[in-house]
């Protein structure tokens, strides 16, 4: 973008007994909210896009696994501990409603109990270990006003996970680790805690 042509129409600027400067100042107002306006909407639609696309397993290197049952929509960003659907492999891993790319029903052959909620649908996936995996959630999908929750872990070389994303649990997830015997889930708590942000601030826009 060219600011010196924005700022050389000293007529207009006459015409309207203002300053060059004024002129040129408000003229770069009106043209810097558009630019803003356009780099925010690529962050909204790599959002968009991540509903269509499901999420892809690593296919080299440590990896973990996790159990994931949710009666909402869980999407993932592996190697991530912020959310950013720009990401190779970032998508859709399980969905209680159709039309979504999901994995509903994979089977990895994962021990330990398998809990189940009312209207949900779980997965087994594999996911990067080492390495930071943001999810969110999206629970509430046949009413207008949803609820939405996000949580972030890095998932240790050969664990196994259950990751459980429900209304039940008043819209939130919670985060257990097989035991070593393989035969219950202990409770984990998220590292690190809080809420997941966007990793560019502008796809907040």
């Amino acid at each position: 973008m060219n600011l010196r042509r924005i700022c050389q129409s000293a007529r207009t600027a006459a015409s309207l007994n203002l300053p060059l400067r004024v002129d040129c100042l408000m003229r770069l107002f009106t043209v810097i909210p558009a630019v803003l306006l356009a780099l925010s909407g690529c962050g909204q639609v790599a959002n968009v896009r991540s509903l269509s696309t499901g999420y892809i397993p690593p296919q080299s290197g440590e990896t973990a696994r996790i159990r994931l049952l949710t009666d909402g929509l869980v999407r993932a960003v592996p190697g991530r501990d912020c959310l950013d659907w720009n990401v190779p492999g970032a998508g859709v891993m399980a969905s209680a409603k159709s039309g979504f790319p999901d994995h509903n029903g994979e089977n990895l052959g994962i021990a330990g109990p398998i809990y189940s909620l009312a209207g949900s649908v779980s997965s087994e996936l594999v996911v990067p270990a080492n390495k930071p995996i943001a999810f969110h959630y999206l629970g509430r999908l046949q009413y207008a006003r949803q609820c939405a929750r996000t949580m972030t872990f890095v998932p240790r070389p050969g664990v196994d996970y259950q990751v459980q994303a429900s209304m039940s649990a008043d819209c939130s997830f919670l985060l257990d680790e097989l035991s070593a015997d393989g035969k219950q889930w202990v409770a984990v708590e998220p590292k690190p805690d809080g809420k997941v942000s966007m990793c560019h601030a502008m796809d907040n826009f």
